[in-house]
């Protein structure tokens, strides 16, 4: 993960040299990252790589604009939001569907037994099923913060809704994820 401080390196080799190996660097980093991100807007690898594709491709076009973009990460996600979104109106769709998988990064397991990596793995089932229960908006905004690491403020920027909304939909996902919980735990004791 690139720090704040590289990633604004990065963007003005780009702007100002057209750095391809700045660019290379940007992509590499973001592309996982927006992919993800799109395909639970999307619910189709295709569509977000496509999305993916033109929203960095534009990013190399933009040339000394890149400079004046304050947040790139920020930028590169709202420009993605937007094309998804574009790409669900012309598709029809009546709302925005959700189904990307909750990844957990993956911890030291060499020195857990066979034993808690069977519930380790159990739980981080349980605790995916209820995040990809939850509706769209909330999985977007638990998402964005929890795997992503970004601010409250700028998911609020990303998705273009107010800070209290994105404050209500965590608080909502960590609610129905702790009752999820509560209730697998509940079942396990017995």
């Amino acid at each position: 993960m690139k720090t704040r401080q590289e990633i604004l390196q990065l963007q003005n080799r780009l702007a100002y040299l057209q750095d391809e190996a700045a660019y290379k660097a940007l992509f590499f980093h973001f592309h996982p990252l927006l992919v993800r991100f799109v395909n639970t807007i999307v619910k189709n690898r295709d569509d977000a790589e496509d999305v993916v594709s033109e929203t960095l491709l534009k990013v190399w076009t933009m040339g000394r604009e890149l400079n004046y973009v304050e947040d790139l990460s920020l930028y590169l996600f709202r420009m993605a939001r937007n094309k998804a979104v574009d790409i669900l109106r012309k598709q029809k769709r009546d709302i925005l569907v959700a189904a990307a998988a909750y990844d957990q990064e993956p911890g030291l397991v060499d020195a857990l037994t066979p034993e808690r990596l069977y519930i380790t793995s159990e739980l981080d089932h349980y605790i995916r099923t209820a995040v990809e229960a939850l509706p769209t908006q909330s999985q977007l905004v638990f998402k964005l913060i929890k795997e992503q690491g970004f601010t409250y403020k700028q998911v609020s920027g990303i998705l273009e809704i107010s800070q209290n909304t994105v404050e209500t939909h965590m608080r909502l996902a960590l609610k129905k994820i702790r009752l999820a919980l509560k209730s697998y735990l509940a079942t396990e004791k017995k």
